[in-house]
């Protein structure tokens, strides 16, 4: 059974910045994505993490979002 148990905390901060990011709140979700990061158990799950906090980083340095 411990192959179905899920990270629920990874899992609720990953959609919470998923959210945040969908709404253009680019500081918020970068800052959820990095708090997943650190939660996620499997590697993949964290680069994933980083990766999005990398590009929301990258929407606020360079002027991208439309807010």
């Amino acid at each position: 059974m411990k192959g179905n148990l899920r990270n629920l905390r990874y899992y609720n901060t990953a959609e919470a910045a998923a959210i945040a990011e969908n709404f253009g709140h680019y500081e918020k979700a970068g800052k959820l994505w990095l708090k997943a990061m650190k939660l996620a158990m499997r590697q993949v799950n964290a680069e994933w993490s980083e990766h999005r906090s990398q590009f929301c980083q990258s929407v606020l340095r360079n002027g991208w979002s439309q807010k």
